[in-house]
């Protein structure tokens, strides 16, 4: 059979009720019965006011049974309520032992790293660049500059820098293809880049690192410039098929990435976009991309 816990209670409560009024029985009968061999088989004669009156042994050996089932089945009661009490607080506290321990482990998962500072400083010092690079947007000649850039970093943020660069070039295929398969003239009026010398003002507003491969943390920093030059340009016609040599005014802007190895040494990718004046008429627009190596002083 099962009981619920209000249940349970009910049925205590009239136990104990049940018990007292046995036991109070049972000393009332202790102190005015006077029983007999003979009577304590056949039942119990006990005198109370002047009356005498006769309790079946059978009966009060099922009050007795019963004063003994009710005491256990009360004991029993409360050694189980006991445990279901002992049991739900141990539920309790493993919960809240797991609940914790999922704190520590998530909160361990969600910790972040924050770049508080540089790991590499360039204020107060020199940067000597080696680069080389690429001019591809002209359709017909494609340049190769190479130079050497010295800068000072005023601060963290920013740089003064002068560039040099020497521009071989080669004719590119389409117009090897015009001249050679197609027999046509070339342009009345060619020019080509010989050198660049330029002064730019760099900004470097953003600073920060990436994961490589999840091994190896890459520190660096996004940079900006403008500035202006001189270009130093080839310029044949037919009137001087020799070539003749003009210096072009230019300014340019500069968008880069300054890759840091260490405090002494950094790689420089970068983006140029010159534009000068262009013999006859018009902006040339040449599209510098560089690679180059830097040391720090």
């Amino acid at each position: 059979m099962v009981f619920r816990n209000h249940d349970s209670g009910v049925l205590l409560g009239y136990g104990f009720k049940l018990v007292r009024a046995v036991r109070e029985l049972c000393d009332d009968t202790r102190q005015k019965l006077r029983p007999n061999r003979r009577q304590l088989m056949t039942g119990v004669m006990f005198t109370s006011g002047g009356k005498t009156m006769r309790l079946s042994g059978n009966i009060f050996i099922g009050v007795m049974m019963l004063l003994l089932a009710s005491t256990g089945w009360a004991e029993t009661s409360e050694a189980n309520a006991s445990a279901d009490a002992s049991a739900t607080n141990s539920a309790t506290a493993n919960e809240e032992n797991v609940r914790r321990k999922l704190a520590e482990v998530w909160g361990a998962k969600r910790e972040v790293s924050v770049v508080q500072r540089r790991l590499y400083t360039k204020d107060g010092r020199y940067e000597l660049t080696a680069f080389s690079g690429i001019i591809p947007n002209d359709d017909f000649v494609v340049y190769f500059p190479s130079g050497l850039r010295a800068g000072y970093h005023l601060s963290e943020s920013f740089t003064v820098e002068l560039s040099g660069a020497f521009a071989p070039d080669s004719r590119s295929d389409l117009a090897s293809f015009l001249e050679n398969d197609l027999k046509l003239r070339k342009a009345l009026v060619q020019e080509t880049i010989k050198q660049a010398y330029t002064t730019n003002v760099l900004w470097a507003p953003f600073y920060g690192k990436i994961s490589v491969l999840g091994t190896k943390l890459a520190h660096f920093e996004t940079y900006l410039g403008v500035g202006f030059g001189l270009f130093l340009t080839d310029v044949v016609s037919t009137e001087n098929p020799d070539g003749q040599g003009e210096i072009k005014p230019a300014g340019n802007t500069v968008f880069g990435f300054r890759w840091f190895i260490s405090d002494r040494f950094n790689v420089r990718t970068e983006y140029r976009q010159h534009f000068f004046q262009k013999e006859g008429g018009g902006v040339s627009i040449p599209v510098e991309l560089s690679f180059g190596l830097g040391v720090t002083i």
